[in-house]
């Protein structure tokens, strides 16, 4: 890695670090549930993204916050190792935390504190954005999102945006309508409808579509552990393609193996899977 040169993707967003709970069942309220384990991983969803495309062989840098802590360090230490360049990442704080409940059969359910979440379009350095070929925008505070389509257009850059956790109250048709491609699950999706074209939403198991070509990838049986990251390897292995010059539909294909795969293995940066691993399924 040259420092002198700046990522060809920059993903912006969150680093955490995962505590997951695996379970027989989610616990009702005022039950207890005893877990059969307890591990500790490092994800935050941008995190994850990034480290999935510099496992895809693309030089991503992230755009992040992480406490001045164990945890951060430890955070800092993972993306550096896996080649991700962490000049943008701001140290400052307490670093991030997620409570992942995870049973046998995949059901997970995600607590997130905001702890690190870039809050403010102050907090995005511009010269980090001004040489790359695409950008995503994961788990962030709306000005920041709006701030970063804002730069992405001056800079002529591929945008990619992610939206999860839609609430009332917020608008985000500013983002939606600016973006190349905001990519959403089922659940976000049934509240916002086909109002836009750019969609491409991942359905699970069931595999993924995209609205404007009217594309339809069917899902791919695999043993499925913890799908937590599988959203994150999609967004990895859609990005990768696209900034490749591949078709949409191409994208598509091979991010929807790259969410498979990621099922396979527990934690989220963890199951990250390399190019290797997801051009085995086409075999």
């Amino acid at each position: 890695m040259n420092m002198n040169e700046l990522p060809d993707v920059v993903c912006i967003g969150s680093a955490a670090l995962d505590l997951v709970f695996l379970l027989d069942d989610f616990p009702s309220p005022d039950q207890i549930s005893l877990a059969k384990w307890c591990k500790q991983f490092c994800g935050g969803s941008s995190a994850n993204v990034s480290v999935g495309l510099s496992r895809l062989g693309v030089y991503s840098g992230l755009i992040s916050k992480v406490g001045k802590d164990a945890e951060g360090v430890l955070l800092l230490n993972t993306l550096v190792s896996e080649g991700v360049d962490v000049r943008a990442v701001k140290i400052s704080g307490k670093t991030g935390r997620t409570v992942v409940l995870l049973t046998e059969t995949g059901e997970k359910a995600i607590i997130a504190d905001t702890q690190c979440v870039l809050k403010t379009e102050n907090e995005l350095p511009k010269w980090y954005l001004s040489k790359a070929k695409a950008v995503y925008i994961g788990d962030c505070f709306l000005p920041v999102a709006e701030k970063a389509i804002e730069l992405a257009r001056k800079f002529k850059i591929l945008t990619f945006c992610r939206l999860r956790n839609v609430s009332s109250g917020l608008h985000f048709e500013k983002i939606i309508s600016q973006a190349d491609f905001v990519i959403m699950n089922e659940k976000t999706h049934s509240l916002l409808g086909d109002t836009y074209e750019n969609f491409v939403i991942t359905k699970g198991s069931r595999g993924c579509s995209y609205v404007r070509e009217d594309i339809l990838i069917d899902g791919i049986k695999v043993d499925s552990i913890d799908t937590t990251g599988a959203g994150d390897a999609f967004c990895a292995g859609f990005i990768y393609q696209i900034v490749k010059g591949n078709s949409v539909k191409e994208a598509l294909q091979f991010a929807n193996r790259a969410g498979a795969v990621s099922t396979t293995k527990y934690g989220a940066m963890d199951s990250m899977p390399s190019r290797t691993e997801v051009e085995s399924l086409f075999q």
